[in-house]
């Protein structure tokens, strides 16, 4: 089966909103603090794509604009653009400011901008836009966060459930092609995840459930090694995924376990079609031909009636 390259952009822009409330204290603890969260957050994707540019719109799917309501009553704007594979090169910086003030012409907000770098290229790593012609001067800086730059260590350490997620991005540099590698990055975030050994047990159970599902799908695998996965995994996932509630939706361990309930599906029907057979006088032998089974175990079959 052909290998199909995750699609990055939707995946992190999925756990961005899923997660956001630990996404914004992870990357602003300051406006977490003077945000109220009793107001849910409205995400105005939408809007965003009639703010840009036609030409830019199918490029930009995984930006995101949200609105937050502040405990002095003020609205406040986020502006989130997601970098992913550096595609913007050089006019990066000009784009970032065409946002900023195509929003800021149209609603008239604070906006705070922030740009999520999750490739390992530092070329487009820049921080600010800078214009100047004849005397006419202008500088617009806004926030970056790089993940090729972020310390494994100091990640592993942090209590926020999103660092997880940066540090899922983080072992996707890392390992790139290398197969093996990635094996091993998303073999110890699953059990990171699952076995608590990172967040804080008062985190709530859909947030496990929504990381494990980006975990799953960003550090995509071949599929032969994804099954290699699951059964390295088995004894975690029956005890501590069972416990928790966790769903196995929309993740490869639902097609694990239905490939594993067909099976078991398929074998008791083997053995009352042999039931059947000795009922009618089959012998042993016959009854084994018939339906797959060995003799062995048309006999305990046999033993058991």
């Amino acid at each position: 089966m052909e290998f199909q390259r995750p699609n990055y952009d939707q995946l992190w822009k999925d756990v961005i909103t899923e997660l956001f409330e630990e996404f914004l204290l992870f990357f602003s603890p300051e406006l977490f603090e003077l945000a109220d969260f009793t107001i849910p957050p409205q995400f105005l994707e939408q809007e965003l794509q009639t703010i840009l540019p036609e030409s830019e719109s199918s490029q930009r799917v995984a930006d995101k604009l949200v609105q937050l309501q502040l405990k002095n009553g003020d609205n406040q704007w986020v502006y989130v653009h997601i970098e992913v594979q550096g595609d913007y090169k050089k006019i990066f910086p000009k784009r970032m400011f065409q946002s900023f003030y195509r929003i800021m012409d149209l609603y008239d907000e604070q906006i705070y901008a922030l740009a999520l770098f999750t490739s390992d290229d530092a070329k487009y790593n820049a921080d600010q836009y800078n214009y100047e012609f004849l005397g006419t001067e202008l500088t617009y800086r806004y926030h970056t966060y790089r993940i090729a730059s972020q310390s494994e260590s100091t990640l592993l350490k942090s209590q926020n459930p999103f660092a997880l997620a940066v540090l899922a991005g983080l072992y996707v540099i890392k390992s790139k092609k290398n197969v093996d590698r990635k094996y091993q990055y998303k073999r110890k975030l699953m059990r990171l995840l699952l076995q608590d050994k990172m967040i804080s047990k008062e985190m709530k159970r859909e947030y496990i459930q929504k990381l494990f599902v980006f975990i799953d799908h960003v550090l995509r695998l071949p599929e032969e090694t994804e099954w290699r996965l699951v059964n390295d995994l088995k004894p975690i996932i029956q005890k501590e995924a069972v416990q928790m509630g966790l769903s196995m939706k929309d993740t490869f361990l639902a097609k694990y376990y239905m490939n594993e309930g067909e099976k078991k599906g398929k074998i008791e029907g083997k053995i009352e079609i042999a039931v059947r057979l000795m009922e009618k006088g089959y012998c042993v032998e016959d009854a084994a031909d018939i339906t797959g089974l060995s003799i062995e175990e048309i006999k305990r079959i046999k033993d058991r009636k």
